[in-house]
């Protein structure tokens, strides 16, 4: 559960001296310690904005939100993004660990004694008193509130979600699920989706925590997580599995969703290890803040979306990021007559004649879909990214 490994920040390096500014830092005393965020959101954005929480996994930090998409999803939409830090955890036998979220995550009798991850924090209560801060500060849909986390943040996601469900309208676990401690749960439904890697090697799928040549079970499995939330939720209704990404990539996503009352999503990453996926690492089939933030939309009440009905490899766009002018290698010689592009918030924001050269300049940086189509209404579709 250590931070997300080193070669992500070269994910975003077309980003970089975006990232290096513009973030705001904060922090209040709480429980006695000083507790430290930072808030990101465009300029334009500034009335009745979305939040989304992104909390760092064991060893990590606020930082670690810059090796991941959302800023550039920020950039594009009318959201408020927050990133906390959790406090350092020194154990008295392993030594410092970095920053550790007291998740509920509890490991007995090993060689090294008990191993409970910053016990005596209420980082429950902190990050209830971040939401009541944001709000306290911001313009924010306080209807529209998210959160979501990363490996020890993600076993912290699952326990805001049992101890402070009605803070969110919605919540995304990724590797690392339900701790195993946590027995007194809301009955209270949420939209819930949960992203895993089939050979994650530090938080496996079936709940155990790998750390120093131990093993030991720590949380729920993800098929009991999934079928956990599925019985909260009355999610019953079990959709088409789609495929995300290139199936003869290393690396791709097998989507399983149930609806009901309130809808679970589990995204499964085919070979995936413990690790935070983003276009730049899988040669721009998928990326997991971009899923992520889908998946929030899904649970708006009015369900936006951008749905992907098409085969990736029909359309290819380059360079990619782009700056200027983005070329379409149209495979297929499909005679497309209309061209749009589309944010991460799902709003058109050009629509032409197709051309297969294209005049991006005008685009705030972000991630984009570019959508063509034919005159019977045929698709494709691509992501790209405006630098």
């Amino acid at each position: 559960m250590r931070q997300f490994i080193l070669c992500l920040s070269l994910a975003l390096a077309s980003f970089s001296s975006l990232q290096a500014q513009n973030w705001q830092q904060g922090a209040f005393q709480f429980g006695g310690a000083n507790r430290e965020y930072k808030t990101y959101h465009a300029a334009s954005a500034q009335q009745d904005m979305a939040v989304v929480i992104m909390l760092h996994g064991l060893g990590g930090s606020m930082n670690d939100v810059d090796m991941t998409s959302f800023k550039a999803i920020a950039d594009t939409t009318e959201l408020l993004l927050v990133s906390p830090e959790a406090l350092a955890f020194t154990h008295p036998v392993i030594g410092a660990m970095g920053p550790a979220w007291n998740s509920g995550i509890k490991v007995t009798g090993t060689p090294l004694g008990d191993i409970e991850l910053n016990p005596g924090v209420d980082d429950v209560g902190f990050l209830k008193a971040l939401v009541d801060t944001i709000k306290a500060n911001y313009n924010v849909d306080e209807a529209r509130i998210f959160i979501c986390g990363f490996s020890n943040g993600g076993f912290m996601t699952q326990r805001m979600l049992c101890e402070q469900p009605g803070l969110f309208r919605a919540a995304a676990s990724h590797s690392g699920t339900k701790a195993l401690t946590l027995t007194q749960c809301s009955n209270i439904k949420v939209p819930v989706a949960h992203f895993h890697g089939t050979t994650d090697n530090v938080v496996d799928i079936n709940g155990n925590f790998y750390m120093m040549g131990l093993s030991a079970p720590v949380g729920l499995s993800v098929d009991s997580l999934v079928s956990y939330w599925r019985m909260q939720n009355n999610a019953g209704n079990v959709g088409a599995t789609a495929i995300i990404g290139n199936q003869s990539a290393a690396n791709y996503i097998t989507h399983y969703t149930f609806t009901g009352d309130k809808r679970v999503e589990y995204f499964k990453i085919e070979n995936g290890m413990h690790t935070w996926y983003n276009f730049g690492t899988t040669q721009n089939e998928f990326d997991l803040a971009v899923e992520t933030w889908q998946f929030f939309l899904r649970s708006e009440p009015k369900g936006l979306s951008l749905v992907n009905t098409a085969k990736k490899e029909a359309v290819t766009v380059y360079p990619n990021p782009a700056n200027h002018l983005l070329y379409i290698n149209n495979q297929e010689k499909i005679p497309f007559t209309k061209l749009s592009v589309i944010d991460l918030s799902g709003r058109t924001v050009l629509t032409m004649k197709y051309t297969s050269t294209v005049d991006i300049s005008s685009l705030s940086e972000g991630m984009y879909i570019l959508q063509v189509q034919d005159a019977v209404g045929k698709q494709r579709v691509v992501k790209f990214a405006k630098n």
